[in-house]
């Protein structure tokens, strides 16, 4: 029964993990350009980044079931040694990058041109 806990924990941790490194992702090309997160950057992000709070609910809510339904001490190694990996893991950069080149290429053909050339060059211009 345990195994299937650390299993909806695992996905939910590295969904949580993939999708706060594409928030991290956002912020570095961002302040490679000089330019502020909120209204810059941010707009790099899809427009269903904040479903990411389901992943994160989703965490915090199955580590309260675990620690509730089996152990306490098992809930709180999982969630110290899920804090731990989360900073020692090298965020994929590079793996966000088409995702944002997509993102930039929306808002240059169907919102702003100037907007959307200004996150292209930004992309162009990241550290990865």
């Amino acid at each position: 029964m345990e195994i299937k806990w650390l299993i909806a924990y695992g996905f939910t941790w590295l969904v949580e993990f993939a999708l706060f490194g594409m928030q991290r992702a956002t912020l570095l090309i961002s302040r490679r350009a000089g330019i502020h997160w909120k209204g810059g950057g941010q707009l790099l992000l899809p427009s269903w980044y904040p479903a990411t709070w389901i992943a994160i609910i989703g965490k915090w809510g199955i580590l309260l079931a675990m620690a509730i339904l089996l152990d306490w001490k098992i809930a709180l190694g999982l969630a110290i040694v899920g804090y731990i990996l989360g900073v020692v893991i090298p965020i994929p950069y590079s793996l966000y990058k088409g995702i944002f080149r997509k993102r930039a290429v929306y808002y240059f053909l169907h919102k702003d041109r100037i907007i959307g050339q200004r996150l292209l060059n930004m992309l162009d211009n990241a550290p990865f």
